[in-house]
């Protein structure tokens, strides 16, 4: 029996409810009912969206945490939100001849950039709430009451918000009540490869007479997603206004994990570093924060402001608490004195390597 069956009427809910608790009791970790039925539909979504080719033509890469836990099982905790890189010269209308020179005019100027900026926007709306129809045109089989697929509003294209109906609710729990997902449009879309993605509830025992989701996804190249990573923490470390905290630690929190697990080696993946950092310091203007700094070694992963680092270990404990985490994973005080350390070897390789002049000069 199809998995979504069970959401069809009162009866079939409450059987899926202790299939649920069930699989919670079963996972080798503890995950708790209301993760695991939320994976359900981000796995089955996945499916939706390149399985069933509904995000088009469009060149998009999956990336972020789910990609990191889904894809490559690197990290231990649960990730609620879909994040996706549409390929911003698809999105723009440019064939791959046109796009060096498409990116030189849109990167020429600020007011260029700004320009490129207000047509992404406007094209990025356009495409994500065609998609938003699309999903909705497609949940309108499953005959389940409350699912639904809304572009936010005032999101510029950027957020598409999936309900559906849940059976096993945690009010505890560290997560959203709904799936997030999060579209760019002025960053890249590939390179890419093709990964398998299957639910929690696959790998429990009893499980196998139920037909669960499955995805195949184009998931972003693995040394883009470190270095993407790594500069996002030197932007949540160096921005002149202090990030909001709140569900903020978990990007230090998979740093430490992808170092840790050789995820992808910093020094050999210095083209994406180099192609990550040009296209943030040209596209991603933000107060305080100068990417080139990570080429010529001066690349920073915790922040100097004391208030600024309680603030994300505080977060880390409240996620804790909220059982986003297969396992008890380590305090932020061990994660920081690890990210330091890796910190301190990226900018001594980068120093003495001098892979790259300075880019001020």
């Amino acid at each position: 029996m199809n998995i979504f069956d069970y959401y069809r009427n009162a009866s079939q809910r409450s059987e899926l409810q202790e299939i649920l608790s069930y699989a919670a009791q079963q996972h080798p970790s503890g995950l708790g009912a209301s993760f695991l039925e939320k994976d359900l539909w981000v796995t089955e979504i996945l499916r939706l969206l390149f399985n069933e080719d509904l995000l088009g033509e469009l060149s998009v890469a999956f990336k972020g945490g789910t990609a990191l836990s889904k894809c490559w099982n690197v990290i231990e905790r649960f990730s609620e939100d879909i994040d996706l890189s549409v390929h911003w010269a698809d999105l723009a209308g440019h064939s791959e001849e046109e796009e060096q020179q498409a990116w030189e005019q849109s990167t020429l100027n600020n007011s260029q950039n700004r320009r490129f900026r207000e047509q992404q926007q406007e094209r990025l709306t356009e495409w994500t709430n065609a998609l938003a129809e699309r999903l909705n045109q497609r949940f309108q089989i499953y005959n389940i009451s409350g699912l639904e697929a809304k572009m936010e509003p005032d999101s510029g294209g950027e957020k598409v918000d999936i309900y559906f109906p849940r059976v096993k609710e945690d009010s505890m729990a560290y997560q959203r009540d709904h799936i997030l997902l999060e579209f760019g449009g002025r960053n890249r879309g590939k390179p890419t490869d093709l990964m398998p993605v299957v639910s929690y509830l696959s790998g429990i025992a009893g499980m196998d007479t139920l037909q669960l989701p499955t995805a195949t996804v184009n998931a972003y190249d693995t040394g883009y997603i470190l270095w993407e990573k790594l500069t996002a923490l030197h932007q949540f470390c160096t921005q002149t206004k202090a990030p909001n905290p709140a569900r903020l630690a978990r990007h230090w929190y998979d740093v430490d994990c992808l170092l840790r697990n050789h995820f992808a080696n910093p020094y050999e993946t210095l083209e994406a570093m180099r192609n990550v950092v040009e296209m943030k310091q040209r596209r991603w203007s933000v107060p305080g924060v100068d990417f080139t700094q990570v080429i010529v070694g001066n690349l920073q992963l915790l922040p100097d402001d004391a208030e600024r680092f309680a603030a994300i270990a505080g977060d880390h404990q409240t996620a804790v608490e909220g059982g986003m985490f297969f396992s008890e994973p380590d305090g932020f005080a061990d994660i920081a004195d690890r990210l330091r350390h890796a910190q301190d070897e990226i900018n001594r390789f980068m120093r003495d390597s001098q892979v790259y002049p300075d880019p001020a000069n």
